[in-house]
């Protein structure tokens, strides 16, 4: 149902915190389509999530194309899988949790208030267990 809304002129409920990404399996070829959150940042379009919570992210390695639908506009992106101890990624994991803060308490052991953002202590342990992915739109 998510997929339908995000590829439709109704993209607009969803599209403000959703992209789909698609890709194809680095083992298999075989296509998927994913909705995933994202942040922008500098102008850049970053996926944040736990390894063990989900895969897709092993298939946007070694600068893998990814086809994506953002806010009701399709475009090739380049995938860079970034260190997690870069500042880069920190700063990522940070506008992505500042962004979607329920998932800062629900896939990341990082505390928020409204006020302060995502505490940054925990942000720095955090990042280390994480996957940041940063999709180049002039791919």
């Amino acid at each position: 149902m998510i997929m339908r809304l995000l590829d439709s002129r109704l993209h607009v409920l969803a599209s403000r915190d959703l992209l789909v990404a698609r890709f194809s399996g680095r083992k298999t070829g075989k296509r998927y389509a994913v909705p995933l959150s994202y942040t922008e940042l500098s102008g850049a379009l970053y996926l944040c999530t736990r390894p063990q919570a989900a895969s897709w992210w092993r298939n946007t390695r070694a600068g893998a194309p990814v086809e994506i639908t953002l806010r009701g506009r399709r475009m090739t992106t380049k995938a860079t899988l970034l260190d997690s101890d870069s500042d880069e990624a920190l700063e990522a994991l940070t506008a992505f949790l500042t962004r979607n803060p329920g998932t800062a308490s629900l896939l990341y052991n990082v505390q928020a208030d409204r006020k302060h953002g995502p505490n940054r202590e925990d942000l720095r342990r955090e990042v280390r267990n994480s996957v940041v992915v940063r999709l180049d739109r002039r791919a």
